[in-house]
Parts: structure tokens; C-alpha cells; sequence
């Protein structure tokens, strides 16, 4: 009944337009009039500044400084330039460009949000002129932008490690082989469907442009080495790799390539600030949310009932994999994370599953819900940048979803395709 209230209140001030943060604050509110009258309102607050008061969460405003002072400095335009030469000539060239693009640039900035920006606002134009449908170009920069939070480094996985407390480093680790079967899988739909569209390929890059394209995007293209290799290595924490990445963004973009105006760097520092603001508003008021869903018993009336089933550890991951791509269409995927580790972790735990592989598991189930009606920001945010409906989007990204899927279900049932390469990094 708690449950029902909490995410009833929250469901239908949402559908009424009410901002996510008030949404929940509005139902944790009433759940704890109806529920426990007797607790003090002071609690709110409490929770609310409590949920936003971790060290580790000062790595999701320097991984979005690190992303907006990437377009700002020019960094985009190289990492396109490098995978224009690099895959430009293969059958649907500026697609393959796009996933390249989208692969690369998700290591340094670990917001799906920032990679479909920075490649749709050049891509999609390019890939139009070129002769691209356009409902085909924003459909594949919507679901290729999800690379970003599954690629090291990811905001997501910083926030699921906290609620977890699973290891940040691990986490990035084990995103990297599920990002390089979603690259693939989108390049091969992609030459697919260019062959079906009869798509033009680019002219193929000659040795020269190839090695000049890989000088000139060379420095961005070490920054996810750097950051994920320092936190590996134990040079720095994952906190401090937001910080290394933001500076080293900052002076490749002034000292490399010059590309860093006073006016573009403060336009990154305010773009930054706002996009770090909604997150942490969020998880303050999510954490109020969390707080009455362990006080109310609900992670273990959820358990119970699961157990009370008799199901098997297959059954139970799928059931789980069918309610998180559920809220996924409905939720932000940080609002989503706060509301659904509570609730599980002791279930994933008794069931013996990685909590590593659970965090994979949960984060690339939100992902995709933003590329999934109704809610789904990224059909809504592409669609623009294409000036085609939302309807269309949605139709041409079916087959890339399909890619999206698979992966995860590899990902659920076959924990070395998560476990296998931080266990190497590790010696465990």
C-alpha cells in the first residue's frame, strides 16, 4: 500500500507537468502524512541535503565540466574528423561515423544527453545533405548517445556505485565490453539498413589524411585512457578523475587547440552547473524517497514475494529486467537508480548476484528507456534536431533497439561479458 502511494502521487504529479525533484518531494510528502504522522517534517530536509552531502557525487559535476568544455574547445570536430577517415568509407559512411564518434567522445563525458548534442547537432545535418533519411539519422544518433553512460567514464554508474556500494573503478570497467558489443551491433544494423537505403559511402581516407586526422584528435582520443587507466592504476580516485578530466579538456583545448575562448569557457562552467544542479536536486529528493521505501519494509515485502514465488535465478532476472525497462520509459535514469537500489539490493544479494553486474544490468536497462516512448527524452530531443516526428524516430530506431536488447540480455545472463575484465584488472 506504501508503495502504491509513493509511486502513484509521484506518477500523476508528473503526468500533470509537475518537475520531477517536487514530484517526488510531493510524494514522500504525503506518504509520510498517510503513513507516519507521528515523524517530524524536519526529516525532509534532512534527507534532502543529506542525499546530495558525498564526495563521490562531486565526480558528476566535474565529468559534465569535462563534457562541456569538450564542445566548447573544439574537441568534437577532431574525434569526427579522426572517425571520418577512420570508417567513412564503409557502406552507410556517416553512420558508422556517428557510432565511432559517439564511442569515442563517451569517454569523456558519461552523459547520453552531452554525446547526442555535441554528434546530432553536426552529424545529423551532415548525414541530411548527404541524402540520409532524416528519421534514419536521428534514430541512430538517439540510440548510439547511450554509449555515454555505459562507456567509462558514467554518470549513472558513479551514482548506482554510491547507492551500492559497489566499486566506481569496477564499474567502469565492466561498462567497456558491453559498450564495444552496442558499437558493433549499431554498426552492423547500420550497414545493414544503408544497404536497404541505398546510403552513399564517403571516399576512403588515404594514408596521409589518416595519420593527419589521428594527430590532430590524438589528444582527446588519450583522455579516456588517462582517466580510466589513473583510476586503475591507483594514481586517483574516480572523484579525481572528474577533476583530471575537466583540466585536461581545459588545456588541451587552450595549449593544443586553441580552441577555448574566455566567453566558450564560461558558457561550459554555466552549461556545467545547471546540468550538475538538476542531478543532485534529484538525488536529494530521491533520497527521501529511498528513506521511506527501508522504513516501510518494502525491499522486503518486494523479496518475500519474489522468493514466495519459487522462481529461478533466470526467471528472477528477467522479472527484473521487464519492471526496470518499464520504469526506465517513465523515469529519469537517476531518479530511476535512486527509487529501484533500495528496493533490490537485498534481493540481488540473497540471489548471489554481482553487484557489479547488477549495476550494469540496471543502468543499461534505463538507458534505453530514453529511447523509448513515451517519456523517452532522446526520440523527443533528436526528432528536433532532425525536424521529423517523434513517430518516426521511434519507427526507424526499432532495429538499433533490437542491438540494445540483445546486449542486454547477454549482459544478464552471461556475467562474463561484465565480470570478465575488471576480474583481469584485479587479480580476483
Amino acid at each position: 500500500m506504501t508503495l502504491a502511494v509513493l509511486l502513484g502521487v509521484m506518477l500523476g504529479l508528473a503526468a500533470l507537468g509537475v518537475p520531477l525533484v517536487f514530484a517526488l518531494l510531493g510524494a514522500s510528502l504525503t506518504t509520510l502524512l498517510l503513513f507516519r504522522p507521528g515523524v517530524p517534517l524536519e526529516v525532509m530536509p534532512q534527507f534532502f541535503v543529506g542525499g546530495m552531502d558525498n564526495f563521490a557525487l562531486l565526480a558528476i559535476a566535474l565529468f559534465f565540466l569535462a563534457g562541456e568544455l569538450m564542445g566548447a574547445a573544439g574537441v568534437t570536430e577532431r574525434i569526427l574528423g579522426f572517425a571520418r577517415a577512420m570508417v567513412g568509407h564503409i557502406r552507410g559512411g556517416l553512420a558508422q561515423v556517428a557510432i565511432v564518434s559517439s564511442f569515442v567522445m563517451a569517454g569523456i563525458s558519461g552523459s547520453a544527453v552531452a554525446d547526442a548534442a555535441a554528434v546530432g547537432s553536426v552529424l545529423i545535418r551532415a548525414m541530411r545533405r548527404a541524402g540520409y533519411p532524416a528519421g534514419f539519422a536521428a534514430a541512430l544518433i538517439e540510440t548510439a548517445s547511450i554509449l555515454g553512460p555505459i562507456i567509462p567514464p558514467s554518470i549513472p554508474m558513479i551514482v548506482y556505485a554510491v547507492l551500492a556500494g559497489a566499486s566506481v573503478g569496477s564499474m567502469f570497467l565492466a561498462g567497456i565490453v558491453p559498450g564495444v558489443l552496442i558499437a558493433l551491433g549499431l554498426g552492423l544494423v547500420a550497414y545493414w539498413r544503408a544497404g536497404q537505403l541505398a546510403l552513399p559511402r564517403e571516399p576512403r581516407a588515404t594514408l596521409p589524411v589518416r595519420l593527419r586526422e589521428t594527430g590532430r584528435a590524438s589528444a582527446a582520443l588519450l583522455a579516456p585512457v588517462i582517466i580510466v587507466g589513473g583510476i586503475r592504476g591507483g594514481a586517483f580516485t574516480a572523484t579525481e578523475a572528474g577533476g583530471i578530466a575537466a583540466l585536461y579538456v581545459l588545456l588541451i583545448g587552450i595549449l593544443v587547440y586553441r580552441g577555448l575562448s574566455l566567453g566558450g569557457l564560461w558558457r561550459a562552467l554555466v552549461q556545467a552547473a545547471q546540468g550538475t544542479a538538476s542531478v543532485l536536486v534529484i538525488l536529494g529528493a530521491s533520497s527521501i524517497f529511498a528513506w521511506i521505501i527501508a522504513d516501510q519494509g518494502v525491499s522486503r515485502a518486494f523479496a518475500a514475494a519474489i522468493t514466495d514465488l519459487n522462481a529461478s535465478r533466470p526467471v528472477v532476472l528477467l522479472l527484473l529486467n521487464l519492471l526496470f525497462f518499464a520504469i526506465g520509459m517513465f523515469l529519469d535514469p537517476i531518479a530511476a537508480l535512486i527509487i529501484l537500489v533500495p528496493i533490490f539490493l537485498p534481493l540481488v544479494q540473497s540471489l548471489g548476484i554481482d553487484l557489479v553486474q547488477f549495476g550494469v544490468i540496471t543502468v543499461l536497462n534505463l538507458m534505453i528507456g530514453l529511447c523509448t516512448p513515451p517519456v523517452g527524452y532522446l526520440i523527443y530531443m533528436t526528432a528536433t534536431m532532425a525536424e521529423v516526428s517523434p513517430a518516426t524516430v521511434i519507427r526507424e530506431s526499432l532495429p538499433f533497439l533490437g542491438v540494445l536488447i540483445a546486449v542486454l540480455l547477454l549482459v544478464t545472463y552471461v556475467p562474463a561479458v561484465t565480470l570478465a575484465l575488471p576480474g583481469i584488472v584485479t587479480g580476483r
